[in-house]
């Protein structure tokens, strides 16, 4: 699902800020966006995923066709029956469990009934501390919220200094040369990259934000000076 959302992500900005057509239509982005999304089931990831769509008919210069676009390919997709059931069926039991957050809010609710140790401010008690010490007062696995379990694993300075990096910076980087649409789709990248656990526990998938964030980084300065050179 993370694959997903960076996958329709760059595409928007790239057809976006290019204005030149792509080797692959944006009607099969959509599509394959959309069948993925499904597929994967993630409720979260369809949030992020509607929202990233919808942007395309806020900022596009077609805002009628590309409503009338996507809402002909997702009935079509949502006409499929055992994708249909699946996507109803994992929303039906997340609301009837009485949390949509999948454990996640439980998780915290354990930690502060439980009268645990707060975070250290400079240093943490090292990978896994986090999980640890929720499995030690509950029956979950992990916390699946990387701001938490960073403030657990390596303490509250090196989480703030984490975001800084990998938020405030490529945001800054975006609103000084003036792509705020970059900023949107990096910030919906973001924020599901931080839904579950995976930059927590998974180097692979720092890496992969990593190289997302430098990508767009570098197309918004290509961008930048391009503008500058044109007369």
């Amino acid at each position: 699902m993370f694959l997903l959302v960076i996958f329709i992500g760059v595409n928007l900005a790239y057809n976006h800020y290019y204005k030149e057509k792509a080797s692959v239509p944006m009607y099969i982005v959509y599509g394959i966006t959309i069948l993925g999304t499904l597929v994967c089931n993630s409720k979260f990831g369809i949030i992020i995923v509607c929202a990233t769509l919808l942007s395309i008919i806020m900022v596009g210069s077609n805002k009628v066709r590309n409503l009338v676009l996507l809402l002909i390919i997702s009935i079509s997709v949502l006409s499929i029956g055992p994708i249909k059931q699946n996507v109803v069926q994992r929303f039906l039991m997340a609301s009837e469990s009485g949390d949509l957050s999948n454990g996640r809010l439980s998780a915290l609710d354990y930690l502060s009934d439980s009268n645990v140790p707060l975070p250290h401010i400079f240093t943490g008690e090292g990978m896994g501390a986090s999980d640890s010490l929720l499995q030690s007062v509950s029956d979950l696995n992990n916390i699946e919220m990387p701001f938490v379990m960073y403030m657990y694993d390596y303490g509250i300075v090196v989480t703030i200094l984490i975001y800084i990096i990998f938020y405030l910076f490529p945001i800054s980087i975006f609103i000084k040369n003036k792509h705020f649409y970059l900023c949107y789709l990096y910030t919906l990248i973001f924020v599901f990259a931080n839904s579950y656990n995976g930059m927590a526990v998974s180097i692979g998938i720092t890496q992969i934000l990593t190289f997302v964030a430098m990508l767009l980084i570098n197309m918004s300065n290509r961008l930048k000076k391009q503008s500058i050179l044109e007369p």
